[in-house]
């Protein structure tokens, strides 16, 4: 049997996404992702790939990590990269960033999300994907490349709260979240409620 910590409360997660705004400043654009603007264009004219390779070798000169690339179904390159800040807590909290490429152009600013990691317990602290990126897949494509951080660092539970902005799309919120393997405890009367992943390859018995 695992102990773990209990998901955090309303109050606290807030507090995370307050440090996070603190810590990345104008990088995390929370105010501007529900707009969208004009799609930068690519290196090479209709060359998705090549976009791709130009900016994976562009994270990795300045020390990040391109972690996952899949394409959705709607031939966008969707690219999930660590930012890595040398500054002994990059496996404390984590920034992952969310870069979409299509013949369009590169979609600007890139989405963000934040995760904080204490003893093997990851809590989801934000998830901005918003507006019109919501249902093209971007959200499932960040989930995997989540899962890739959670395998590599061991992580046995991932928590996270779900407060009463995102009461407006809880069912597509609740969907998505058990879609990939998420419990949900929804309280509907006080609009919140938490996410729990177990990590059952590593955690046997019951979590408490």
């Amino acid at each position: 049997m695992m102990k773990r910590n209990d998901p955090l409360d309303e109050k606290s997660s807030k507090q995370l996404t307050d440090i996070f705004k603190d810590l990345f400043g104008d990088s995390d654009p929370f105010p501007v992702l529900k707009r969208e603007y004009k799609p930068l264009p690519l290196k090479k004219k209709g060359d998705i790939e090549y976009e791709v390779s130009w900016h994976t070798a562009d994270l990795e000169k300045d020390g990040h990590k391109v972690i996952h690339v899949a394409q959705n179904r709607f031939g966008e390159s969707v690219m999930i990269y660590r930012l890595m800040y040398d500054d002994g807590m990059d496996d404390v909290n984590i920034h992952i960033k969310v870069k979409v490429i299509s013949k369009d152009g590169v979609k600007v600013p890139d989405s963000n999300v934040h995760v904080h990691v204490e003893n093997k317990h990851m809590d989801i602290a934000d998830i901005k994907i918003e507006g019109e990126r919501v249902n093209r897949g971007y959200g499932s494509i960040m989930m995997e490349g989540l899962m890739k951080i959670v395998h590599e660092m061991q992580i046995e539970v991932i928590t996270g709260w779900i407060s009463s902005v995102d009461w407006d799309h809880i069912d597509r919120s609740e969907h998505f979240y058990r879609k990939h393997g998420f419990d949900c405890q929804l309280d509907h009367e006080n609009k919140k409620g938490t996410i729990l992943w177990v990590n059952n390859e590593l955690v046997n018995g019951e979590v408490n």
